[in-house]
């Protein structure tokens, strides 16, 4: 494996690490009470994104979503504008600061670094307001962009036009405020890095209760993944750490030791009992079998029943 493969294999190893803390994050009591309050005190919209999730979101899954924002984004593939905005708060060196915009329709969104070990895992974003109330002449401006006819946007009109308005000093000091809330949870973050640490110290015993469970069905590495909760790459590195043998060595091993069982038993086809104990195939099992005992199938049978 080359060096660039390495790095993008850890890069991607240590993203979805940083989604898992993320969402950890999401659901812990801190969290989820200081965001109701935010938006019961602002009126306004507050969501936590994952840098790692690379989908870009309007503040969707928050309760005060704009609703113009919400109608100028419910069709399939949302709204290009919007999406550029987006892509512009969450994108490059800018993410790492405090970023303010406005985007096309005039509305202003923010977006919030939330940062552990020296990176930024998340933003926290909010706004979709106007410093001042929305005029006639802005509305068909912003109409002209998104190319429709007057009797086809009358909703969105409305809903445009109703926006909230906060002016510009107190949305600066709520921006503050969310600032400092930020490295508040940064402090979260790495006590919830711990927690996930500590539990990880029992993935490999996990790992082999899940394998035992599963040892004769197919088991691909990224469903047992997927069914501990880390990536591929985290779950190969930490077997290997905690048994000095690789994950996959250790699940050909224990379906050898239950083939020789089966072998012993004198009653089955070798065929058979290839499939019977996980193989996926005749030649995959014979060659595994001679890796690990030294000799085949049909060998190792005539030798111990000889004995």
């Amino acid at each position: 494996m080359n060096t660039t493969t390495n790095a993008a294999i850890q890069e991607t190893a240590l993203l979805f690490r940083h989604q898992k803390l993320v969402e950890r994050l999401q659901g812990a009591a801190f969290f989820q009470s200081y965001s109701e309050v935010f938006q019961q005190m602002t009126g306004l919209p507050l969501e936590l994104h994952p840098v790692a999730d690379q989908r870009v979101q309007v503040c969707g899954g928050s309760v005060n979503q704009n609703r113009f924002c919400h109608l100028v984004n419910r069709g399939e593939g949302g709204c290009a504008q919007c999406l550029m905005s987006q892509r512009c708060l969450g994108q490059g060196e800018a993410r790492s600061r405090v970023q303010s915009i406005s985007c096309f329709a005039g509305l202003q969104e923010t977006a919030v670094p939330l940062v552990y070990d020296g990176r930024v895992i998340a933003q926290l974003k909010t706004g979709q307001i106007f410093h001042e109330q929305a005029t006639e002449a802005e509305w068909n401006n912003v109409q002209n962009i998104l190319q429709m006819a007057p009797a086809e946007s009358k909703e969105l009109e409305e809903a445009y036009l109703a926006t909230p308005v906060m002016e510009k000093g107190k949305y600066r000091a709520m921006v503050t405020l969310l600032a400092a809330f930020s490295l508040q949870l940064g402090k979260l973050v790495n006590r919830l890095a711990l927690e996930i640490e500590n539990e990880e110290g029992n993935l490999v015993a996990r790992a082999k209760n899940l394998i035992e469970e599963h040892l004769t069905e197919s088991l691909a590495l990224d469903d047992l993944a997927e069914n501990l909760g880390v990536s591929p790459f985290h779950l190969c590195r930490k077997f290997k750490e905690g048994t000095g043998e690789t994950l996959t060595h250790y699940l050909t091993s224990r379906r050898v030791e239950l083939a020789k069982e089966a072998l012993l038993k004198g009653e089955s086809r070798i065929t058979d009992i290839a499939y019977e104990v996980g193989f996926q195939s005749l030649s995959q099992f014979n060659r595994s079998f001679h890796k690990i005992t030294g000799m085949n199938p049909t060998e190792f049978r005539r030798q111990e029943v000889a004995a």
